[in-house]
């Protein structure tokens, strides 16, 4: 099924969406390694304790806060191709910038706080306006392109997951180096989409988003329910896995990327599946059963259990967080009004940077307090609260999709 377009819209080339995949998929390569990275240098190569690493994902991730919301308004000013062009080239400049801190062994702890917070802040620059222009470069409905989009992108994650496991033989600086690579190679892709002119004839402002998101109840309610869930849920997972494969599992990089790559794989599985189904009718209901869900594969990896249900707890958890990322990606793009959209985008990546840093504090001093899996208890408690919330009160159970 077609995405159903305006008459005077622009069919978009059969190359645009391709070309939009590569660039997409190279991002989240380096995005991927850079997850990998921060982490890693925190509790792998510092040795940092895990309040203080808590406290530096925290301090990385406060910063983009204060300019997501300029990146949704920029999208909407700015023709797009150009845009995501400057974007790229700035964010290989902070992984060149630590491999030469690292060349000359000048490494420490603010160095990489530094380097989360540049990455963080062109990403939130950057995000809201390239999760727009998929409506503008994909013949697919919204509910395919977006999770195409994922499956695609997700895959060649893993690319950054496995050149970050590969650590000890690449050398730092070189990885640092390769990171850089990936964002710069990814201009030729955008530089080869066709033109995207803005998309209404005065520049919008910000209060026109918000008005806009004033206007539009379910999305807010989708919102708050992401912000619930991304506070300990996908908090844990970027807080209490590197703790649980280090201090539980005594695992190493190699380890601990194989986890990363595991979860991504379900994640990426569980959009393969989404696809077949496609467009859902109801996507609210699939989004709030998917908590409960959540509830058991947090209880089975708080239990400790054997190396090869780990794996397997880490694969499920990848599946969940996949299902309910798109059901909540899809519906908000669809909601979402032309003129505003990257505004609006940008309130939904705000959702998961607000959560972010500040489950990194509460959970990274919830570990140093007791042990790492304690930080998997909160997502038990807040998964059954959304799915009470979202029933009785949210309209998602109720809410149709267009598609």
């Amino acid at each position: 099924m077609t995405e159903k377009r305006p008459m005077n819209a622009t069919v978009p080339p059969r190359s645009a969406f391709p070309y939009y995949l590569t660039s997409s998929s190279l991002w989240m390569a380096g995005m991927s390694l850079q997850g990998f990275l921060f982490s890693w240098l925190l509790v792998g190569v510092l040795e940092r304790p895990a309040d203080e690493a808590g406290i530096a994902r925290s301090l990385a991730e406060f910063p983009p806060l204060f300019v997501l919301l300029l990146g949704g308004l920029l999208g909407d000013r700015f023709e797009g191709r150009s845009y995501l062009s400057v974007m790229h080239l700035l964010m290989a400049l902070p992984p060149l910038l630590i491999a030469g801190v690292v060349f000359y062994d000048q490494l420490n702890y603010w160095w990489v706080v530094l380097f989360g917070i540049l990455m963080a802040s062109i990403q939130a620059l950057s995000d809201p306006a390239r999760q727009s222009i998929l409506s503008r470069v994909a013949r697919l409905d919204i509910q395919r392109a977006v999770t195409t989009m994922t499956i695609f992108t997700s895959l060649i994650g893993t690319l950054g997951f496995y050149l970050g496991g590969n650590l000890d033989h690449i050398g730092l600086s070189n990885l640092l180096l390769l990171q850089a690579a990936l964002f710069g190679i990814g201009v030729i892709a955008i530089r080869a989409l066709p033109a995207l002119p803005l998309q209404q004839p005065e520049k919008p402002r910000l209060r026109d988003g918000l008005k806009a998101l004033r206007d539009l109840p379910l999305v807010r309610n989708v919102l708050l329910l992401n912000f619930l869930s991304s506070l300990f849920n996908a908090g844990a997972y970027i807080v209490a896995i590197p703790y649980i494969v280090k201090e539980v599992y005594a695992g190493d990089a190699a380890f601990f990327a194989q986890i990363m790559i595991v979860f991504t794989i379900g994640s990426i599985g569980s959009n393969v599946v989404l696809l077949l189904f496609m467009p859902l009718k109801h996507p609210g209901r699939l989004f709030l059963f998917m908590q409960l869900t959540r509830v058991a594969i947090l209880y089975l990896l708080w239990i400790q259990p054997s190396l090869w249900l780990f794996y397997f707890a880490m694969f499920a958890w990848g599946l969940n967080m996949g299902v309910t990322t798109t059901m909540v990606r899809t519906t908000v793009q669809e909601l979402a009004p032309a003129p505003v959209r990257s505004q609006i985008l940008s309130v939904l990546l705000l959702s998961f940077l607000v959560s972010s840093p500040i489950s990194s504090a509460l959970l990274g001093f919830l570990i140093s307090e007791t042990q790492p899996l304690a930080a998997l208890l909160p997502g038990m408690l807040v998964s059954l609260l959304i799915f009470v919330i979202g029933i009785r009160a949210s309209g998602l159970w109720a809410y149709q999709s267009a598609n």
